[in-house]
């Protein structure tokens, strides 16, 4: 359940954009659609998705208007459309993130997913804050 990608409001899918192929540390990732799952929060600063979203970030989004859970997926659409900057900081060992910043909206953390055949930039948070970290490396289409 925690994997369920939800829907898009503005456009109905379980798509939120797509990141172009990129080359990131050297490495070339494919083009992969962005997702939101219903994830879970674990506890401060762990965890992913709407859960963990609505968990870290509620009264953040409180104050923006977006009043219950359910406003999740439509607060990630208005950071995560086309046009919004990405930057990378860098790869761990572990995962491979993105930051999506949109000044007038706020920030979203996306990590690379390889599944089967796909590749998969899954939504870990979403938040108020605007500033950029690392190198804008393109934007979200």
């Amino acid at each position: 359940m925690s994997r369920q990608n939800l829907i898009n409001p503005i456009t109905g899918s379980i798509y939120f954009g797509i990141i172009p192929p990129l080359k990131l540390s050297g490495v070339m990732r494919p083009e992969g659609q962005i997702v939101l799952p219903m994830g879970r929060h674990v506890g401060p600063n762990r965890g992913f998705g709407a859960n963990h979203i609505w968990a870290e970030h509620q009264n953040e989004m409180l104050q923006a208007g977006w009043t219950i859970f359910d406003h999740v997926p439509a607060y990630v659409a208005s950071i995560v459309r086309t046009g919004t900057p990405l930057y990378f900081e860098g790869a761990s060992y572990r995962n491979t993130r993105l930051i999506a910043v949109r000044s007038s909206t706020g920030t979203a953390i996306l990590e690379l997913r390889e599944q089967r055949d796909e590749v998969i930039w899954s939504v870990v948070t979403a938040f108020s804050g605007n500033k950029t970290h690392g190198t804008r490396v393109g934007a979200v289409r």
